[in-house]
């Protein structure tokens, strides 16, 4: 039997306005109430001031939810009056969830006052509706900044492509929907229609992935090409990467080398330039394989 505590908004938050960014990642929570639920119970411990929901835990305000094996909300005095929620700590299977953006992780912790999730642990994940951001160290989510940072092997997905460096900054926008139609011109021009509807007010898009800035061993691969540098920036949505120091575009046996390379993995055309130095020249350097011919006749 699932054990429901409605009534944690009351105990943990009075007045009601000190929970408004409780749960608030990704502002999915509206200064809702929380709601937690759990299938082997919910402890209270007033000497260390936190809660306890074990066994499939949830928490939920609003459009946002937290879920693991094990949830502790720690809580402290409030200034003005009662007590707020200060830090959710999440334990074994953790997901952190909003409309638009999933993270997930084997243990996480939940920052109310700066907004920022970090997880660890294994299978260290954040996806969006298209795309898929994974780390091995740490993974963190700063909703107020709109940007994540992955650490140790991480690696971002989008369709056929893929970016992985020692550490990544992944930086989200809003997704602008397109605007309604103007209502249609009333008849007479000097006596506007009555009810003619009003224009929708814009609320927003979806939350995705814009830019990447990797850093150390960047590889930028789509199904005929692979880019390699020391750093880099892809914009998500020209399809455009950006990679300096130590270059090397590979495209089936052909190599070339350099100090800066514009990879546009929508046009499938890379650029590749060298920066002079002392002692060099200039110059980039390129390894055209020719193709060999097929086994039993004479190369052309």
């Amino acid at each position: 039997m699932r054990i429901l505590l409605a009534a944690l908004a009351l105990l943990a938050a009075t007045p009601a306005t000190s929970m408004a960014q409780a749960l608030d990642i990704g502002r999915g929570g509206s200064g809702a109430p929380i709601e937690i639920t759990a299938s082997n119970g919910i402890e209270w411990d007033r000497d260390a001031q936190r809660y306890i929901a074990n066994g499939d835990a949830v928490a939920r305000q609003g459009d946002t939810t937290v879920r693991g094996d094990r949830l502790v909300a720690w809580y402290r005095p409030a200034a003005t009056g009662g007590t707020e929620i200060f830090r959710y700590e999440a334990i074994g299977n953790v997901k952190f969830q909003t409309p638009t953006q999933t993270v997930e992780g084997d243990r996480g912790v939940y920052d109310v006052a700066s907004e920022v999730v970090v997880v660890t642990g294994k299978a260290l994940r954040l996806t969006t509706p298209t795309d898929t951001l994974t780390a091995r160290d740490t993974l963190e989510y700063w909703s107020a900044r709109e940007i994540a940072v992955a650490r140790g092997n991480a690696m971002v997905v989008s369709a056929d492509r893929r970016m992985t460096a020692d550490v990544m900054t992944a930086h989200f926008t809003q997704a602008q929907p397109a605007r309604p139609a103007p209502p249609p011109p009333a008849r007479n021009a000097r006596t506007p229609a009555r009810n003619a509807p009003a224009p929708a007010a814009s609320t927003g898009g979806d939350q995705r992935l814009s830019r990447i800035e990797a850093f150390g061993n960047v590889h930028v691969s789509t199904p005929t090409e692979i880019a390699r540098g020391d750093r880099g920036i892809y914009n998500m949505q020209t399809g455009i990467a950006q990679l300096a120091g130590n270059v090397r575009l590979t495209r089936g046996d052909n190599q070339m080398a350099g100090d800066f390379a514009e990879v546009n993995t929508n046009t499938g055309i890379s650029r590749l330039l060298a920066r002079p130095s002392e002692g060099g020249d200039g110059r980039v350097r390129g390894l055209l394989t020719p193709q060999q011919a097929q086994q039993g006749r004479p190369r052309q």
